[in-house]
């Protein structure tokens, strides 16, 4: 999937944010089983990678099964001044350069407004949650 086809789409969210310091495209995907960044991306900035230790198969909407075992771990990203650290396994994507993915958004609680097509960090401090 390109850039050009997330804008196209209603459901997943683009956004610049900070990668050590660096401005990098993210899509923020409620769908993804991980999060990845591209081989592009990782040769740009000068990241370390390392071995997964075993390949992973991931399936994509365009390029179909892609294996890897490479990953950058720990990386310092910064998304609407807010810091954090995060795993991102190498993948070759195509005007992408980060994904980030349901557990990563859940974790951190970010919130996905598709109708402004935007993240949002809820304050939650003092607030209280109720679910049914």
């Amino acid at each position: 999937m390109t850039s050009t086809e997330v804008t196209q789409s209603s459901s997943l969210i683009l956004y610049y944010c900070l990668l050590y310091g660096n401005s990098v495209l993210v899509l923020f995907d409620s769908g993804a089983s991980h999060s990845f960044i591209s081989h592009d991306c990782v040769q740009k900035l000068g990241l370390s990678t390392c071995d997964l230790g075993y390949e992973l198969i991931v399936s994509t909407p365009t390029a179909g099964q892609i294996s890897t075992n490479s990953a950058c771990l720990g990386c310092s990203l910064e998304v609407g001044g807010r810091r954090f650290k995060v795993n991102l396994i190498c993948l070759p994507l195509e005007g992408l350069e980060v994904i980030l993915e349901m557990d990563w958004l859940s974790i951190n609680h970010v919130v996905i407004d598709c109708g402004r097509r935007r993240v949002v960090f809820p304050e939650t401090q003092g607030v209280e949650l109720i679910s049914s």
